[in-house]
């Protein structure tokens, strides 16, 4: 479709800018609600190094699978919604 038009359209664009301004605002979000929960305030705070470490990185796997599973339902929902205008 992209070879046909000759580039990206302004929908197409659109939509990846808004998948990835909200994959980006997930990924934000979670660190954010990760840092006020009392496990991190009581527990996380009193582990050693190496341990927060391995957390640490079990956590930021799951933000990366949740931000890039944002990416997608995004980038699928910004571009129906852009799909329908265009076919008005």
């Amino acid at each position: 479709m992209i070879l046909v038009n000759g580039g990206l359209s302004i929908g197409m664009l659109t939509s990846l800018l808004g998948a990835s301004a909200g994959a980006v605002a997930v990924f934000i979000w979670s660190h954010i609600y990760a840092t006020r929960t009392p496990f991190y305030n009581l527990s996380y705070t009193n582990y050693p190094a190496i341990q927060k470490v391995f957390v640490y990185l079990f956590f930021m796997l799951f933000v990366l699978i949740s931000s890039v599973v944002a990416f997608y339902i995004l980038l699928f929902l910004i571009g129906a919604i852009f799909a329908t205008f265009e076919s008005m």
